[in-house]
């Protein structure tokens, strides 16, 4: 009887201690099931994408709020550090796919949606080109293939060839080129110099095209 009644202890600290051991893993769970289950009833409401995002953010400090004191054993957040709540918001998100993913794509389709009919293409970054007209005076065949060009405005201009363009075969026949009048349309474009150690801007070829 007596070996019986230590057994049932043993038996019953070894599942105190499983049930009181914690680990981050399991408190970011927790924290999401919770979450997950304030913005659901937001969603069911029907509310809009824009009122999803403001209750997401306070469902997210809500449940923040119950599981501060377990949260605080395993993270450094504080909502005085925007750092440190993006990052556990990142981390919630992040469960959230796995925990509960209806509901997450329930809100991150209408996010997807509206990034789509938001989107407008003329805000996408395209390269500004300029056009230079004059003569070609020399291809130096270095790291790079460098352009030495006279402008009509007498300037001396150094182009990069780097990349297929549009025309670069009348470079072949460097001699032919320097009797004609050419148009040079060439791109701005910052790149480390290992010499001077600093960035510097670099004119690269795009296109060269016959005048006359």
């Amino acid at each position: 009887m007596k070996k019986i009644s230590i057994l049932l202890i043993m038996c019953m600290t070894m599942i105190v201690n499983a049930q009181d051991k914690d680990t981050k893993d399991k408190v970011l769970e927790d924290v999401t099931n919770d979450v997950c289950a304030c913005i659901s009833e937001k969603v069911d409401e029907g509310i809009s994408q824009k009122d999803i995002e403001v209750q997401l953010g306070l469902c997210l400090i809500n449940s923040y709020g119950k599981f501060k004191a377990r949260i605080d054993k395993y993270m450094n957040v504080s909502f005085d550090d925007a750092t440190s709540m993006e990052k556990f918001g990142q981390e919630i998100g992040m469960k959230m796919i796995t925990v509960c993913p209806d509901t997450f794509m329930s809100f991150a389709k209408d996010i997807i949606e509206e990034e789509v009919e938001n989107y407008n293409a003329s805000d996408e970054t395209t390269p500004v080109f300029t056009v230079v007209s004059g003569e070609a005076v020399k291809l130096v065949n270095d790291q790079f293939n460098v352009l030495s060009f006279k402008g009509t405005n007498k300037r001396m201009y150094k182009f990069l060839w780097l990349e297929y363009f549009e025309g670069q075969e009348l470079l072949s026949d460097m001699k032919d080129l320097k009797k004609k009048q050419l148009e040079i349309s060439f791109e701005s474009i910052e790149m480390y110099d290992p010499k001077l150690k600093d960035y510097r801007t670099y004119k690269v070829l795009r296109k060269i095209e016959v005048v006359n």
